[in-house]
């Protein structure tokens, strides 16, 4: 049964509301992000972007490399294979800034308030924005998997056990990346000022994780920042479930991904709520 606080705030705003509507809803707003609020330039961009990445970044520091892998758990994979893997979850981060930008475009274009008069919350405008961006991640994630496989074919070893953690990954990473820009964008007061800090944040979230190199090897007071850093956690996790590197860490790894995601869902859900119009 539902809580009954959840009973009251359904009874207010939804008299007749079944949970099927309510999915319903969530799921037409997601299609509107989906075919109308996104520029398709962008999702053209969010492929060919870690593509030419791992295939020129990746060769060119793996012949600095030489013939020397990269360890991940006990098997010892090629840097490219190592870095494809990790652009799944990098891509990811990426794809989430889209959750800002759709709320920023429909404050701007005056349909926030057209959508808050039909019958939308807030709250479900949250969850189809984070819905849109868990779509994105999984249909990219999917593209640069097979564009990439050259680079992994020989170190790829997916099971049925370990495949989930890489899936719910990338669903987790979604959910904390989309929840972040969300807060971002209801507490800034210009796009610019969204794009200038979102930029500049993920810049960081970027380089000081495990996406583009192990944090093995990396010396304090940056292994800290890594571990840190949410993105290391998620790129981890994916490659674990690549590589088939499923470990008691991994699913500490995994505990402490989804308390820090649902954290940042919470805090967005409050920051949209509290947004004045």
């Amino acid at each position: 049964m539902l809580p009954s606080a959840l009973d009251k705030y359904v009874n207010i705003h939804y008299p007749s509301a079944s949970p099927i509507d309510l999915i319903t809803e969530i799921l037409l707003l997601a299609y509107r992000n989906l075919i109308a609020s996104i520029d398709k330039v962008f999702l053209i961009w969010q492929v060919v972007f870690p593509v030419v990445y791992i295939f020129v970044a990746g060769y060119s520091y793996s012949a600095l490399m030489g013939e020397q892998g990269v360890k991940f758990g006990d098997v010892l994979v090629t840097y490219p294979a190592y870095l494809t893997a990790g652009m799944i979850g990098f891509n990811v981060m990426n794809s989430s800034t889209v959750a800002g930008s759709i709320i920023w475009n429909d404050k701007r274009n005056g349909m926030f308030q057209q959508l808050l008069v039909m019958p939308y919350t807030k709250v479900q405008y949250i969850i189809s924005n984070l819905l849109t961006i868990v779509l994105m991640g999984l249909a990219s994630a999917a593209l640069i998997v097979i564009i990439g496989l050259p680079t992994m074919l020989n170190n790829v070893n997916p099971t049925l056990w370990s495949i989930p953690y890489t899936i719910y990954a990338l669903v987790v990473g979604a959910v904390f990346f989309g929840s972040f820009t969300i807060i971002i964008s209801t507490k800034l007061k210009s796009s610019e000022g969204f794009t200038v800090i979102s930029n500049g944040v993920f810049l960081f979230f970027a380089f000081a994780s495990s996406a583009f190199y192990p944090a093995a090897g990396v010396p304090e007071p940056l292994r800290t920042a890594f571990y840190i850093n949410p993105l290391t956690y998620i790129v981890d996790i994916s490659r674990a479930g690549i590589f088939s590197q499923v470990t008691p860490f991994t699913n500490i790894q995994l505990l402490i991904i989804t308390i820090v995601a649902v954290g940042a869902f919470l805090m967005a859900t409050v920051s949209m709520v509290k947004m004045k119009i």
